[in-house]
């Protein structure tokens, strides 16, 4: 296994008014935008739980402005891309986002919910409490992805739409209000 260590001195580069907190676990190899909150006990930018990347270097997280990570958020680094955060996305605790996933602008990603390693999710979608979105599955525009649903590739989905189950069904169009169902 590869020897993957931070040396505190070496800090994440960061833009202006974020907020740490001291127990968070943040690896240098992260880019941090402006105006993020990120919480107790988040670690973010470690090398990633698969199995072909455990002995090789460990890829960027880039993490755009205005997002919030809740309590012990778990933000997996890139292995072959950038794992990458957008804009005004909210992290309930115990949320994890798998290595280079990309969460787009206005995505909450609730309490518990997993996003699956080369997964999107795009603009205005809204993941449910423990909800499990497989690997390289990609979330449309404006869905809500009910609780406790997962959502395996073979799921044909379309933006604006609800999904909820396991295995996930189509439950109906998600009506937005303000560009955003948050």
């Amino acid at each position: 296994m590869a020897n993957y260590t931070i040396d505190m001195k070496e800090w994440p580069t960061q833009g202006k008014n974020n907020y740490i907190h001291p127990t968070a676990v943040i690896g240098p190899n992260v880019t941090i935008g402006d105006n993020n909150y990120i919480g107790p006990y988040c670690i973010i930018g470690f090398p990633a739980e698969h199995k072909d990347y455990w002995d090789k270097p460990c890829g960027h997280v880039v993490i755009g402005d205005n997002n919030r990570f809740a309590g012990l958020v778990t933000i997996d680094a890139g292995t072959e891309t950038d794992t990458i955060i957008f804009n005004n996305c909210r992290f309930l605790k115990h949320s994890h986002v798998g290595h280079d996933a990309v969460i787009h602008d206005n995505v909450t990603i609730s309490c518990g919910a997993k996003i699956g390693g080369h997964a999107t999710v795009h603009a205005n979608s809204n993941i449910g409490l423990n909800a499990c979105i497989h690997q390289r599955v990609q979330i449309p525009e404006g869905c809500m992805i009910g609780a406790n649903a997962f959502v395996g590739k073979t799921l044909v989905m379309e933006p604006f739409s609800k999904y909820a189950g396991v295995p996930a069904r189509y439950l109906g169009p998600n009506n937005i209000k303000n560009g955003s169902n948050i």
